[in-house]
């Protein structure tokens, strides 16, 4: 274990290491799998076996103990940020989802990812400049509304909020376009959410960076839908 303990200032998982662990574990026919698979999600090869080791560390409830023992830089938000990152990545592949976009979108596919959980990140720390009085959900067993599960297909709804009259908002991310498909998937979410918690009004909320025309004359007709734009901005610090 001595190698294991060197690795608690690693920022990404560290494959090399969690191959380790998990051979220790007895899970070495999965690990040779894993390394030796050719499977790839768009430009993506190392970050989806990193997607497919927390798939396996979390169904072995070993996750945390990794976490806990060796990987302290994964209880950090950032290390959560990755985590989730490299989750969705591995869930896209396997749903192989068909993403239609325009050649700026295929510009910045490869940040897409990281820049949706920094947006999520901010905003569920600061919900009150999307609107005043939300507050970010919590369910009975501490669970915070971020990335929260409502089916058994892990499927995830970005962040789960209540608002000043405590009617759940399903708020959706679109870092790269507000594309009007997104409706089907958020009525899917609010419906769920309904079952969820049992109540008979769900508030969605969709946010974009440039929310396009078919998705505006989407809603037309859905008083509980509201759809927002973002501006990125950058603060420059001094440190040195």
């Amino acid at each position: 274990m001595n190698d294991l303990e060197n690795i608690v200032d690693f920022e990404g998982l560290p494959l090399k290491y969690v191959y380790q662990y998990l051979v220790q574990k007895g899970f070495e026919n999965e690990v040779n799998e894993i390394k030796q698979s050719k499977d790839r999600y768009k430009s993506y090869t190392s970050t989806l076996r990193r997607g497919k080791i927390i798939e396996l560390l979390e169904k072995n409830n070993l996750l945390i103990e990794f976490i806990d023992n060796y990987w302290h830089y994964g209880k950090t938000e950032k290390g959560k940020s990755r985590i989730r990152r490299y989750k969705r990545i591995y869930n896209a592949f396997l749903n192989r989802e068909i993403i239609e976009e325009e050649e700026e979108e295929e510009r910045i596919e490869q940040t897409s990812f990281a820049y949706e959980d920094d947006l999520r990140d901010y905003l569920s720390n600061n919900l009150s400049v999307i609107e005043q009085g939300l507050i970010l959900f919590k369910d009975k067993d501490g669970k915070e509304g971020i990335e929260y599960p409502i089916d058994t297909e892990n499927r995830r709804v970005d962040i789960l909020a209540l608002d000043k009259n405590d009617i759940p908002v399903v708020i959706e991310l679109k870092v790269s376009r507000g594309y009007a498909k997104v409706i089907g998937q958020c009525l899917y979410y609010k419906n769920k959410v309904k079952q969820l918690l049992n109540t008979s009004k769900v508030r969605i909320i969709i946010i974009g960076r440039d929310i396009n025309p078919q998705l505006k004359i989407a809603i037309e007709d859905l008083s509980d839908v509201e759809l927002f734009e973002y501006k990125l901005s950058v603060l420059l610090e001094k440190v040195r």
